[in-house]
This record gives structure tokens, sequence and C-alpha cells, in this order.
């Protein structure tokens, strides 16, 4: 928070430039001239004042914004890499899926930086759509991630930062080709037992999804990135999506 003479020092060097140039040189002999610029003198300090004072109390009243966490979001991101390599064996053609609003952007700056360090795997300009946000036809969102599928079917990885449809159902599923890139996601939009059908039906290969049992070795009071991914994410893959429940 700034002191009061911080606020005010910058409106004393601007008052006493400008008396300067009104008392041009100093008193003139004239009684009448000079009660001019007196009174001229006090209006400037009057407003000074005024402003000065709004000023200050702008800076004492006015809340400081909450500091985001970006941690969660880093380590989501930078654990999303980790698992696309893996499931890629660190060689191939990464094509990420992102939000066309700001709602991917952390997640997506520590994907790409991860991704970058590896010169074996290709990271393609990323591909950005409207995610399903609730209230609109959710078809139209199963129809965009099934394009991008089709259009992206000599990829090695697909990463859905944006989430999975919701009407891949056992009537609807997506059919993958038989050699087409693997599907990383993180996933918001389905309950537990529908994301247990994506690995049955061969959807997916690594799923992430909001931390739905504690995990033990998790930290009370986590500080970098993968400490705090581990406390409020899960990753689910062949090997343990039995653990979804039903």
């Amino acid at each position: 928070m700034k002191k009061l003479t911080d606020v005010f020092a910058p409106w004393g060097k601007f008052y006493t430039t400008f008396s300067d140039s009104l008392d041009g040189g100093g008193q003139d002999g004239n009684p009448q001239h000079n009660d001019q610029k007196h009174r001229k003198k006090m209006a400037i300090i009057a407003v000074i004042v005024i402003i000065a004072s709004a000023g200050w109390l702008w800076h004492t009243m006015m809340p400081t914004p909450p500091k985001i966490n970006q941690a969660p979001s880093n380590g989501l991101g930078e654990v999303l890499a980790e698992e696309t390599l893996k499931a890629i064996d660190n060689h191939g053609t990464v094509v990420p899926v992102i939000a066309d609003s700001h709602t991917t952007d952390i997640q997506w700056e520590a994907f790409k930086k991860e991704i970058k360090k590896h010169n074996t795997v290709t990271l393609a300009d990323p591909v950005i759509v409207k995610p399903y946000n609730g209230m609109e036809k959710e078809g139209a969102f199963r129809a965009c991630i099934d394009k991008v599928v089709e259009e992206n079917a000599k990829a090695d990885a697909l990463v859905l930062f944006v989430g999975l449809p919701m009407v891949w159902d056992d009537n609807n599923l997506m059919t993958l080709p038989s050699v087409g890139p693997k599907i990383i996601a993180v996933d918001g939009n389905n309950s537990p037992s529908k994301a247990k059908k994506y690995f049955i039906n061969s959807i997916v290969t690594v799923l992430i999804m909001s931390r739905r049992t504690a995990d033990p070795n998790a930290m009370d009071n986590p500080q970098t990135p993968r400490q705090w991914f581990d406390r409020e994410y899960q990753v689910f893959t062949k090997e343990n999506y039995e653990s979804l429940p039903d």
C-alpha cells in the first residue's frame, strides 16, 4: 500500500512548477495582480488536496484482487504431457485440442513447455473448439470432436483439454480406426461410471479427472505443481480404470 507522502509528492512537484509559472518571476508591485495570483494558487492547492485525498482513499479502501493459484493448472498441464509422452513412447505427432476461451490457457502453456523438451515429438498447432458448457446442445460438441478425430486420424495422439462428449454412450460410441490417434483427455463432463465405459470400449488411453478419493500420499500443504496435481486430480489408464465406480 502506498504511503500518504507518496500520493502527495507528484502533486507537490506539479504545484511548485505551476505556481512558479503563475508568478512569472515574482511579485510585480501591483496589489490587484498579486491578489489574483494568490487566489489562483489557493484554488490549485484545493484541487490538489481533493484529488490526492480521493487517490489516498481509493488506495486504502479498494480491496486487492485475490491472487489466482496457478499451481494446480500448471501441474495438470505437466502431467498431461507426461502421460501423453508415455502413451506414444516419446515419439510421434501430438495434436492438442483447446478451448476457444482462456479456460485452458494455463494447462496448455505448461503442457506445451514440457512437450517441447522432446525433439522426437512433433507438437501440431492446436485445434481450437468451443467446449460444452452445459447449456447448449451437447450433440454439437460431439459432432465437433468427431470431426477433429476424423481429420487427425494419422496423428499419434489427440489431447483433449476440453473434455469428452457425454453422448458417447453404449449405443453411440465413437468408432476409432484400427490404427488411429490415442486419445488423452482431461474430463469434467462425465460421471465416473460413463468414463469407465470409455476404457471398456477402447475409446481413451488416458483420462484425467478430478480426484474423488483422497490420496494417502498427498501433502496437506502442497508446494509444487505436481503436489497440487496429486491432491486435485487422478490419472486413469487401462491398468487402473476398474477402480472407477460402475
